[in-house]
């Protein structure tokens, strides 16, 4: 009898072992396209919000008031001719998204950029978001630093994918990983059939 009990609790412990060890994040997929959140150790990744044309994951911060997101959207690409020509198109579509009486924008940049054999385009946006505080104060800064990766479907120029990580934080609370934990997130990008 003891040594069933035994045996139960090894088992057990090998089970909890089994359960402590990390697991890859479950991919997602939208319409042509699948991706994942990076695997990380300390916190996991929340699906805030998740429909056949736009996913959102977000995690707090280390800090107050800061948080990560990544917002992955289905969207509509003119016929564009080349890669500069998307870099273009990305280019100005963010500067008119980009509302100047909410953000001071310090620097836009568009490069193009190949993903698994595919033309895309990466942005890269830094950006003041103009608020006030807590009642009556003077008003507060959040940066909201963004890595945009915009890519056409190689079977459907005209559908594309726009994945976009980002980091909203006070000043003083830069994040040093910001563009290689982008770079991991948008590395899980995958073409799937149509």
């Amino acid at each position: 009898m003891k040594l069933h009990g035994f045996m139960g609790w090894i088992l057990c412990a090998l089970l909890g072992a089994c359960a402590l060890l990390p697991t890859d994040p479950p991919r997602i997929t939208m319409q042509g396209f699948s991706f994942s959140a990076p695997k990380e150790k300390e916190k996991t990744w929340i699906v805030t919000q998740k429909g056949p044309d736009l996913t959102v994951i977000g995690k707090p911060g280390r800090y107050t008031g800061e948080s990560f997101t990544m917002q992955v959207t289905i969207i509509k690409l003119p016929a564009l001719e080349s890669v500069d020509a998307l870099v273009r198109h990305v280019e100005s579509t963010q500067r008119k998204e980009l509302d100047p009486k909410r953000y001071r924008v310090s620097m836009l940049a568009v490069s193009p950029q190949r993903i698994k054999a595919q033309n895309c385009a990466l942005s890269r946006v830094e950006a003041a978001e103009r608020s006030t505080s807590e009642g009556i104060g003077s008003p507060v800064n959040l940066m909201l630093e963004t890595l945009t990766l915009i890519c056409p479907h190689p079977k459907d120029p005209s559908r594309g994918i726009s994945m976009a990580y980002s980091h909203r934080h006070y000043p003083e609370d830069v994040d040093p990983e910001f563009t290689e934990d982008a770079a991991k997130f948008m590395e899980t990008l995958a073409f799937e059939p149509l």
